[in-house]
Formats: structure tokens, sequence, C-alpha cells
């Protein structure tokens, strides 16, 4: 069985999720981590069975011999470490939002084609088994023409909550946190295509939004409603409603265990009816599915992810560059 050798950067609460649903891959091999101290390194290398730990990232990509760097620090740091990992010859999966603006995203896409790397967004929703019927039975037609996508993703921020994520210093905001999961879904049903035109209601907090609405339309009058918030608990679900049927993807949309497909009654203008239901009562939190998916495109030889492709966080990331510009969220390292 060919492997890969994983180096995880990070030893926080999604660096954990990860690492414990590796155990579930056994073509990922947990091979090195890097932690803000070597206390840290330790601790999360004893609880998850990693050889290598390392206090300091250059440390830890000179001394270890690894395949593939997980990229799970600030979403400020993102840019910095990426380069280095690829400048190290190691493909890279960068947990989201992968960097702060399309310049940052442009110029790693170039670096890694370059280098004839893989490169990915770990927009691991794109990878459960859930998501995927949902995207097979709109491409079979199932529910017809698909007319609007309804998708929400609110949290309560909570004492104690990782305040950074809504901090323009850590380029955070809750667009680019909870959001982007609820556009992913936007764009997954209307098969990657930017919106046309984009409305926003919308308000600011440390500098960054604390909570969205957005209104997409695109062509034939067809729409997507979505909401990211810090603010508010939302419904998790998301829905694809078309002109002969719907989809509901839930109950949380993220990270999806149900898909089901609902048809409408030819015969009754009212009557609704469920014609089947896909289940995945998977292992642990699922991140399995996303550690898979990037072993075997990397093994096959692939540069990056037929489920979630560079081409699309591109435009996700002009899509939240515009958004954030029209609201007056900078980071540092924008140019605008």
């Amino acid at each position: 069985m060919e492997k890969l050798k994983w180096g995880i950067l990070g030893t926080g609460f999604i660096a954990n999720f990860f690492a414990e649903c590796m155990s579930l891959v056994p073509e990922a091999e947990k091979t090195a981590v890097s932690g803000t101290s070597l206390a840290k390194a330790n601790d999360f290398a004893d609880k998850h069975g990693f050889a290598g730990r390392f206090e300091d990232f250059d440390e830890m990509l000179e001394k270890s011999d690894l395949d593939i760097a997980y990229i799970a620090v600030p979403n400020n740091l993102h840019f910095e470490y990426v380069s280095k990992a690829l400048d190290a010859g190691l493909h890279v999966l960068c947990e989201k939002p992968i960097f702060d603006n399309e310049l940052q995203l442009t110029a790693m896409i170039d670096k890694a084609r370059e280098k004839n790397l893989f490169l990915m967004e770990a927009l691991w929703t794109r990878c459960f088994p859930a998501t995927l019927k949902a995207r097979q039975w709109m491409d079979e037609g199932r529910i017809g023409q698909l007319r609007s996508v309804r998708a929400d993703f609110g949290i309560k921020a909570t004492p104690g909550w990782q305040g950074w994520k809504a901090s323009a210093e850590y380029s955070g905001g809750a667009l680019r946190d909870v959001g982007i999961y609820a556009l992913g879904m936007a764009f997954l049903g209307f098969q990657r295509q930017a919106p046309k035109e984009v409305i926003s209601s919308y308000f600011l907090k440390s500098g960054a939004d604390y909570h969205s609405e957005l209104l997409l339309k695109y062509e034939d009058n067809c729409t997507a409603f979505l909401t990211g918030s810090f603010n508010m608990v939302t419904d998790h679900r998301a829905v694809f409603y078309g002109d002969k049927g719907t989809i509901i993807l839930g109950p949380q949309l993220w990270h999806p265990s149900y898909a089901e497909l609902i048809l409408y009654d030819p015969s009754d203008e009212f009557t609704r009816n469920s014609a089947e239901v896909f289940e995945d009562n998977y292992e642990s939190n699922g991140m399995q599915y996303e550690i898979a998916h990037v072993n075997e495109c990397i093994l096959a030889g692939a540069r990056e992810s037929s489920y979630f492709p560079l081409s699309e966080s591109l435009e996700l990331m002009r899509l939240t560059d515009s958004l954030r510009k029209e609201w007056g969220v900078r980071y540092a390292s924008d140019t605008w």
C-alpha cells in the first residue's frame, strides 16, 4: 500500500480533528507535527501518534521526510507557511480560507503549478458522500432546473470562543469563516458559476464582518440566499430548489450526513413526496473523506482536486474580495 507522509502545522481545534481522522485513512502516515511550542507539539504527537514533533515549522521541513503539509493556523499566516511548504517541495492542503485575497491565491497557484505540486483549499464539505450524492441528483436532472439555493451558517459566539476568527487583524470575518460554506453551496448548485449580481446586508465588528446576508443573482432569474453570522444560530441545512423537486442536505451543511431528494406531485401543487434518502453515519467528524481524497489525487498524479478545484477557490476569493471592498473590511496584506 502506497502511503503519503503528512506533516501538520498547528495543534489547535481543527488540527486535532484532522489528526483524529487520519487514523481512518491507512494511506495517510502521521509523520510530524509543528506547534507554537515544543510542549504543545509533544502533547499533540503523543495524543495522536506522530513520530516527529517540532516547535519550528522550518525545522520540521528540514528534518522530516514529508510528502504533504496540512496548514491549520490562523488565516493571516497561511500565505507565509504555504509558500514555505511549496518551496520545500511539499504538496499542500491548507485550511479555509486559504489566503487573504486574490493576489496571494494567484501567486501560490502559480508557485504550485511551477513546482508541479498539489494545492487545495480545505473545504472538506465537498468530499462528503452526502454532498456528492446531492450533486449527482442535480447532474441527473432529478429536480429539473435549479432555481434557488438557500444556505445559512450562523453561530452565536460565546465566551471563550475563538475570537480571532472575527478580527480583521487575523484576516477573519464571518463571511470567510462560516459564510464560505453557504457560498460553497451556491457554487455547488450552480456548477461553479459566479453570480452576475450580489446584494448584501451586513454589520461589522473589530474591523471585520460579524454578520452578512447575501442575495446572489444568476442567469434565468435564478438566485441564492445565503447567511454567514457570528451573531445568531441558523437552520444549518442547505436546500436546493428545482422546478421538479428539492434536495435537502444536512443536518449541518458543512459536514452533512444525509441528503434527501423530494419530488413535486404533478397532480397537486402543494404536495411534495420524499423520493430517496441517502444516509451516511460516518465515523468521527468526517475529515477522513477529505484526507482520503487528497491522498488519492496525489497518488494518481493529480495536482488539484476535482471536487474543489483551484479555479473555484479563485472565483470564491474574487467574490469575497469584492464584498470586503464594498464593506470596508481591509486586511494588512490587501493592496487596495
